[in-house]
């Protein structure tokens, strides 16, 4: 049982010595030197070797004592290099007493005495062994030293060293070639072996351009991120390390990540045009939106050295503004060029005036038909209202079709989407102020060609100076509608606009840029308004109406006119929608300012009034019907009376100037207050008497010659000298001299009659009426002042003026019935 335990324990000293360790169960690395030990151990080792390795003899077993400690057992192991004789004390004998102690070193030094004796006994007894040994190794090595391991054989090595260089030579030409292709072999295996498994980041640039060249900029960034966390935090994947038979990084890893920086190189390279595409696509303009969105989102994801969002703003403000600048004076260009090549024409005022009738003789009638705009739409100066028209709808489509993207945009910055995150020295608001800058620019423009200010400025200042590049040959029609056309096409622009909720500035210019386009406008149509009217007798046909013939065709289309531009009139200033079809202001949808109302009533009264100046002048001596009356619809020869008489056109004229202060002007002034809801009383009673006093001026030029004929005869007949009304027998039934004036004065009544009738029957008893009083007031006059009546001349005059008062006793009125009785009498 003993030598079992002893066995043991050499088995662990050896294993503890082979692997230089001090325990058998190391917690760190340990190199320990077991070749220095004491040689005395062995010694000592031996002599306790009846105390089961106790070199005292006391019984212990220094197995039992160190148990697993692995430190301490090395302290107390006698072959141990750092066996310590007080842990070896207190690890064996912790309990010995002094008594045990000391005799265990008397053992202890007997056993080395004797060992040491014993020594000394083998060195006497093999003395000349050893002597002998001496000898014949010291034989040997001169011998050896002579012969093989002389100096000049290089102590026998040269021999083999030339053999050794002569197989390394041939070894090198055979193996080196082979090894030097095994090493490229491996070489090549790595390498595709890193192919193999980052396929996807070598094939990372072709792959990004292709994705560019279709446009999916968003599944190159996803794979750009991708290479880059591989790159950045997954190198190993990419390149996996080689070690050499050192234990150290084989060479090729620094190649190899040469190559991969190379194509991460060639992926920021792709990654950078793509940066540069995007910012150039940022700054096109016909892009949608969530375009730009995704655009701006992906650049910011990049981190491009230019912030992209002010990329797309400025590009985007610099390029509307541009847009609208060059829509203007492109615009401006070309009106110019349509008013030279349409003016020509215009130059003399005659032909201007000549013009205005040719148009509006087009354009009224085709207020008759269902579809009047498309005549009215190609009245004079129609091609530089185009022009103005498409200026305007040019610049208000550039507003419309940017205005709403760049605003969107704006309005997600703003709300704190697209920061850079490095942030950005440029206040966002400046995007506020880029917007409103478009929409000032576009105010400014429509005001400086419009000749726009304020509202309330041009309501109190008498300056209506029209636009310079409007036509001056459009009719006032065809004006009224391409105003309402420019002005729809302006309203939709702004009303979008302010629908987008923008700055309260821009919303505020726009709403007052309407008001100031509603006023201005409205002047524009007044200006053409009563140009026109003072032109408008020019259309009189002195066809009688196939309403009412009593009138002319000039009253009806007097009332479609007025009523047309007093409709255009509300349009344009708001009381009527823009797009409203009806020609009828009987009704106003919006109220509108007391002074706009007050501008179109003036306008409409100042219509009638330049009216009836011209109906005036038709009725002059001057005027003459074959150059100025006759219309392309009513040929001078298909008239059943001569026009050119000044008796048929006065009778004309009165016909309608009693339609107008019967029926139409009270009409359209009930109108005007039905709409406005203000009484025109006042207007109404000034209107009336203007007429009727226009109305009996006419009547007494048409009455008075008649009267004065007829009065003449009368005058003549009744003083005659050779006539004497004391001698004169009674009357015999022959004709006599007196009743020869009766006669004529009698057919000079007819003919009166006769010309009534044919021309305005409607003013016969008027006429008459007029005529029979002042011949009865003549006859009365006359007769009082024959001097003295025989019975035979008061039966002759009593007989004649009983025949002429029954012919006429139609047209003689009460009073003038007393005035018969008293020529008689």
């Amino acid at each position: 049982m003993p030598a079992s335990r002893i066995s043991v324990g050499v088995d662990e000293a050896s294993l503890l010595k082979a692997y230089k360790i001090t325990t058998l169960s190391p917690t760190k690395w340990e190199d320990a030197d077991y070749e220095l030990e004491d040689p005395l151990s062995d010694i000592v080792t031996s002599v306790g070797g009846d105390g089961d390795g106790d070199p005292l003899g006391l019984g212990a077993t220094v197995e039992c004592a160190t148990g697993s400690n692995g430190r301490a057992g090395a302290a107390v192991m006698l072959s141990s290099k750092s066996f310590d004789p007080k842990a070896f004390l207190a690890a064996v004998h912790p309990n010995a007493t002094y008594q045990d102690l000391a005799t265990g070193i008397s053992r202890l030094q007997a056993s080395i005495d004797a060992r040491s004796e014993q020594v000394r006994v083998l060195v006497e007894d093999n003395f000349d062994r050893f002597v002998a040994v001496k000898a014949s190794t010291g034989a040997l090595y001169a011998e050896m030293r002579e012969g093989p391991l002389s100096d000049a054989s290089d102590f026998g090595s040269k021999p083999l060293t030339d053999h050794l260089k002569r197989s390394a030579v041939k070894a090198n030409q055979v193996f080196l070639p082979v090894l030097e292709n095994s090493a490229k072999a491996q070489r090549l295996r790595t390498t595709l072996s890193v192919f193999e498994r980052s396929k996807f980041f070598f094939s990372l640039p072709g792959s990004l351009a292709e994705f560019i060249e279709a446009g999916k900029y968003e599944a190159a960034l996803r794979t750009y991120n991708k290479g880059k966390f591989l790159r950045e935090s997954r190198q190993g994947q990419l390149s996996p390390t080689e070690s050499s038979s050192n234990g150290k990084p084989g060479g090729s890893m620094s190649e190899q990540k040469r190559i991969l920086d190379k194509v991460w190189s060639n992926v920021e390279k792709v990654m950078a045009e793509m940066k540069s595409l995007l910012l150039s696509k940022l700054q096109e303009p016909g892009r949608s939106v969530e375009e730009q969105e995704k655009t701006i989102e992906i650049l910011l994801e990049l981190n491009p050295s230019e912030d992209p969002i002010w990329t797309y703003f400025d590009s985007q403000h610099t390029h509307v503004m541009k847009q609208i600048n060059a829509s203007y004076r492109s615009g401006v260009e070309k009106i110019n060029n349509a008013l030279n090549r349409s003016s020509i024409e215009t130059v003399d005022p005659d032909g201007l005036n000549a013009s205005l009738k040719s148009q509006l003789q087009l354009c009224l009638a085709a207020l008759e038909t269902k579809q009047p705009e498309a005549a009215i739409a190609q009245g004079g100066g129609h091609e530089v209202w185009e022009v103005i028209f498409e200026m305007i709808k040019s610049m208000s489509e550039t507003l419309i079709s940017s205005l709403p993207n760049f605003w969107k945009i704006a309005r997600s910055f703003l709300e704190g989407k697209f920061k850079r995150p490095s942030g950005s020295r440029r206040s966002a608001q400046q995007c506020s102020q880029m917007a409103l800058d478009i929409v000032k620019l576009y105010v400014s423009l429509l005001s400086e060609f419009f000749n726009l200010s304020d509202a309330v400025v041009m309501q109190r200042s008498n300056n209506d100076s029209p636009p310079k590049l409007l036509p001056k040959h459009s009719n006032s029609l065809t004006t009224a509608y391409f105003l309402i056309k420019i002005l729809v096409e302006i309203q939709d622009c702004a009303t979008e606009i302010m629908g987008m909720d923008t700055v309260p500035e821009s919303s505020s210019n726009l709403r007052n840029l309407m008001e100031s386009a509603r006023w201005k406008f409205g002047d524009i149509l007044v200006r053409a308004w009563l140009r026109d009217a003072t032109l408008f007798h020019l259309l009189e046909t002195w066809a009688p109406s196939t309403a009412d013939p009593s009138i002319t065709q000039f009253m009806p289309v007097l009332d479609v006119f007025q009523r047309h531009l007093t409709t255009s009139a509300l349009k344009i200033a708001g009381g009527i929608e823009l797009s409203s079809t009806s020609s009828s202001f009987r009704t106003i949808q919006n109220q509108i300012l007391p002074a706009v109302a007050g501008k179109i009533t003036k306008a409409f009264l100042d219509a009638i009034y330049a009216f009836l100046d011209g109906l005036i002048h038709l009725t002059s001596p001057e005027w003459c019907v074959i150059t100025e009356a006759s219309g392309p619809d009513q040929p001078l020869s298909s008239k059943p009376y001569d026009l050119n008489d000044v008796d048929t056109r006065l009778l004309l004229m009165l016909s309608n100037f009693v339609y107008l202060s019967g029926t139409l002007i009270p009409n359209m002034i009930s109108q005007l207050e039905s709409i406005f809801g203000v009484s025109n009383e006042e207007n109404r009673n000034t209107l009336v008497k203007v007429v009727r006093t226009l109305d009996q001026r006419l009547f007494e030029s048409y009455v008075t010659p008649k009267s004065g004929l007829v009065t003449n005869i009368l005058r003549a007949g009744i003083l005659d000298r050779e006539m004497d009304w004391y001698e004169t027998p009674q009357p015999t039934g022959k004709h006599e001299k007196f009743g020869l004036t009766m006669f004529r004065a009698s057919m000079m009544l007819v003919e009166i009659h006769a010309q009534v009738s044919r021309v305005s029957d409607g003013l016969l008893e008027r006429v008459l009426y007029a005529l029979v009083e002042d011949a009865a007031d003549e006859a009365l006059h006359s007769f009082q002042q024959v001097q003295r009546f025989g019975m035979g001349g008061m039966l002759r005059a009593t007989l004649e003026i009983e025949f002429m008062h029954q012919t006429l006793a139609r047209y003689v009125s009460p009073s003038r019935n007393q005035d018969a009785h008293r020529i008689v009498q």
